[in-house]
């Protein structure tokens, strides 16, 4: 197992100073001559939640090795947090996936296929990374172009992704604290025609971040034409993760309908070649 701990110096040196940190784990197979390898496996880069001030564990590693186990190479980024501001966490994912892919023969991933995963305000810097990647901000950052950082299909998990109505008013907070909201971040409005395929599921319960947030990304991907698949789960609470016991801190986290998102998942993936 190639399974490193790199820091954000190491991933990507030009990355701006930050003053809570990001970290880049690998979860890779090595190399054995498997028909599975042939290619180049996919990777998933996952992006756990928590508001944008914290990371939450049960997003992180339970997920990754649930991933790597349907025969994925997996990645988990716990980017800056507050007081780190817009556009920090992005940047890093940038970073990310650019690091993925110029290291792809090392482990052991196809760079054509590079899957984002985000949970809640995961899945809004997941969907960020979706709809902004071409982006003039990570050449003028990180010297990095759009196609070293463009994600080739998202999943977004009971994301938030307006900054309006629906949208956290903690997740605002911890991006922008009090100074003016980038337009960009609401992000039912800057979806492209260039967005990746995307993979999106939320409950219809969800007390913390309203199943209006994924019913409009879902009809603005719809409005440009972009390729998805939408699960809606009719009850649970929000942050379930796998919403099993593998990664529920809560028995409430355990919902057995809502688990098949992963198994959906990735059949969802290898029917887009991935």
């Amino acid at each position: 197992m190639i399974h490193e701990r790199l820091g954000s110096e190491q991933f990507c040196p030009m990355l701006p100073p930050s003053s809570t940190g990001a970290t880049l784990t690998t979860y890779a197979r090595p190399k054995e001559n498997f028909l599975a390898e042939s290619g180049g496996r996919t990777g998933v880069l996952i992006l756990p939640g928590g508001g944008y001030d914290l990371i939450s564990r049960s997003e992180g590693e339970p997920v990754a090795l649930a991933f790597l186990g349907a025969g994925m190479q997996v990645f988990l980024l716990n980017y800056s947090v507050s007081p780190d501001r817009w556009p920090q966490a992005l940047l890093e994912t940038a970073a990310a996936i650019s690091y993925l892919r110029g290291n792809a023969v090392k482990y052991g991933i196809n760079p054509g296929k590079i899957a984002i995963c985000g949970f809640s305000a995961g899945g809004h810097l997941a969907g960020c990374m979706a709809n902004l990647w071409q982006d003039p901000m990570f050449d003028k950052f990180l010297d990095l172009s759009a196609e070293q950082v463009r994600p080739n299909a998202a999943i977004l998990c009971y994301p938030v992704i307006t900054m309006g109505k629906f949208g956290g008013e903690r997740t605002r907070r911890n991006l922008f604290d009090d100074g003016p909201i980038v337009a960009q971040a609401s992000l039912e409005s800057s979806v492209t025609a260039h967005n990746p395929p995307t993979f999106l599921w939320s409950t219809v319960t969800d007390p913390s971040v309203p199943v209006e947030n994924t019913l409009m990304y879902a009809t603005s991907l719809r409005e440009q034409g972009v390729p998805f698949e939408l699960h809606l789960f009719p009850k649970g609470p929000h942050a379930m993760a796998l919403a099993t016991e593998q990664s529920a801190w809560q028995a409430e986290k355990i919902n057995a309908l809502a688990a098949n998102w992963h198994n959906l998942c990735i059949g969802w993936l290898k029917g887009l070649g991935l």
